[in-house]
């Protein structure tokens, strides 16, 4: 993986669709382009949900398919915080569908691929082919 300039990582979000895929392109870290399909439930406190959806685009950080998903279905609505610190950086989802994580009631946004918790976060977690990438609401 390519260590991108703050420069580049904004022009990779402001192409996130419409870079096609390459081997070393100027813009971004792109791969081949894969199929994942994203899943949003919540099955823990009302409003219930699920939602899926679809979609095939340059192999690259799950953030990118979120906003991509966004785009696509508007049942993945979505609010991060962005952390830079020597240990953390990256997104932190904060919530779904207006469904926020709480300390509180010690909820969060579980991130998921084919039923495993990912070891990564959004900004780093690179999901491959054929990935179910899953963010369900549930306990800690």
């Amino acid at each position: 993986m390519r260590i991108l300039s703050c420069v580049c990582l904004l022009t990779c979000v402001a192409l996130t669709v419409a870079c096609p895929p390459c081997i070393d392109c100027p813009c971004c870290m792109c791969g081949p382009n894969i199929t994942v399909t994203m899943v949003v439930q919540n099955t823990l406190q009302r409003p219930m949900f699920e939602a899926s959806t679809e979609l095939e685009m340059p192999q690259r950080e799950l953030i990118y398919f979120l906003q991509a998903a966004v785009a696509k279905d508007q049942h993945f609505h979505f609010t991060a915080e962005y952390y830079a610190t020597p240990r953390v950086t990256g997104y932190f989802i904060l919530s779904m569908n207006k469904i926020p994580g709480s300390t509180t009631d010690k909820t969060y946004w579980q991130i998921l691929d084919n039923g495993i918790p990912t070891p990564l976060g959004v900004s780093q977690y690179v999901p491959k082919n054929g990935a179910v990438i899953c963010f369900n609401y549930t306990t800690y």
